[in-house]
């Protein structure tokens, strides 16, 4: 290769390093800002509930196929909330394969007071078994939880507290993991959890503007869902009925209906996560197939929020493609020339994710955060073949972490 098309791939791989660079930097600083903020501002006004303030409640549990601990587990949680208000509980399986397995849950739960167990004959995917329970239930606050979850015992009233306020429309928990403990990736995977909601939310909670209030703990007004509640069950994407992602196009109608979404860091509830690599990339295969789906509803209401918000869903979009350019151009010059050239931007990935983690070292006062520069390298190794997939793979229904319709 000429002298020329050697210093041409050279200037490509440091203007799109530089830009990486600076984006990411430019934004977690942005972020930690904005998420500190947040945080102070929680741990300031944390008993600013108006007293007396409890409207009725309905947890909706929508299930399938579901181990028969963690279900149980989850049902107990749901059970021992201190929440004094009415509350009821809708359970829908989605005409799992092991109903039969489950049966003995569903009848011990179901008798309790105030349980309302539902067993349609067909299995339609998650929105269809949350609208069996919706068209059930009337109580002013709907807070959907995952099969899987376990909520804090505290966790219903404090996110229900985040309503006492008129303009919010949803509300989303602090989101842990159950086996964190299990293997290194779900260690990673428990660190990338604390930073996607305590960092991120965190600082989108701070502009009332949440984008996804996560399938685990949110809750919704009722009066809200009313409005909006025929968009979200009928949504279409290139003529393909949607399925997934539906805690992501459930919080963007929300906010295009004109109300606030909120990350309330004191509602906890733990869940479990992917422990084989397998398990990971399908779950990041259905959130990246979500999250660009989701562009198309996202952009439009952008303008009337914050300049953050514009930045961040920009940041969110740019860089992956950056990094891809970046890493291919890195390969590409260490194969022609230069192999040690993949390591002084390895170096610096390192040096970026070691920042990144600096916030929750810092907030959490754990130094195994350091770990998750390792998460970091993951999530470039399998960045690009995992996106171009989620592109071409934007009208499959599958849930993606089972095998149902």
């Amino acid at each position: 290769m000429s002298s020329l098309a050697t210093q041409l791939l050279l200037h490509v791989l440091h203007v799109t390093f530089l830009a990486y660079a600076v984006l990411v930097i430019t934004h977690f600083l942005l972020q930690t800002y904005f998420a500190h903020r947040s945080h102070r501002a929680f741990v300031r006004d944390t008993d600013d509930t108006p007293p007396g303030f409890l409207p009725s409640v309905d947890v909706v549990v929508a299930a399938y196929d579901e181990d028969s601990e963690c279900l149980a587990a989850c049902f107990e949680s749901v059970v021992d909330q201190d929440y004094e208000g009415t509350l009821n509980v809708y359970v829908v399986d989605d005409f799992s394969p092991n109903r039969d397995e489950l049966a003995r849950i569903y009848e011990q739960y179901g008798s309790l007071h105030g349980w309302c167990v539902l067993l349609p004959e067909w299995n339609r995917g998650k929105r269809h078994a949350q609208d069996v329970a919706f068209q059930e239930c009337h109580g002013d606050i709907l807070v959907t939880i995952d099969s899987d979850t376990i909520v804090a015992r505290d966790g219903v009233r404090k996110i229900v507290d985040a309503f006492a306020d008129p303009r919010v429309g949803a509300a989303t928990g602090d989101i842990g993991v159950t086996n964190w403990r299990r293997n290194l990736l779900t260690r990673l995977i428990g660190m990338r959890y604390w930073v996607a909601f305590n960092q991120e939310r965190a600082a989108q909670g701070w502009f009332r503007t949440v984008l996804c209030c996560s399938g685990p703990l949110a809750a919704y007004r009722r009066s809200v869902l009313d409005r909006i509640w025929h968009d979200y069950i009928r949504q279409t994407f290139r003529g393909v009925s949607c399925t997934y992602g539906d805690d992501r196009h459930l919080t963007n109608l929300v906010l295009a209906a004109g109300s606030d979404t909120l990350f309330v860091p004191g509602a906890n509830a733990i869940t479990n996560a992917p422990e084989s690599l397998r398990g990971y990339l399908k779950q990041q295969l259905r959130w990246n197939k979500s999250f660009y789906r989701e562009l198309l509803w996202t952009l439009p209401f952008l303008a009337q929020r914050s300049g953050y918000m514009a930045f961040d869903v920009v940041v969110q979009t740019l860089l992956p493609l950056l990094l891809t350019l970046a890493i291919a151009s890195s390969l590409a010059f260490a194969i022609l020339f230069d192999p040690s050239h993949v390591l002084h931007y390895a170096a610096a990935i390192a040096i970026m994710a070691l920042a990144r983690c600096s916030y929750a070292i810092y907030r959490t006062r754990r130094l195994s955060f350091v770990l998750f520069v390792l998460y970091g390298f993951l999530h470039a190794a399998l960045l690009i073949p995992l996106r171009i997939r989620a592109l071409t793979t934007l009208t499959d229904n599958r849930w993606g972490t089972r095998t149902a319709v």
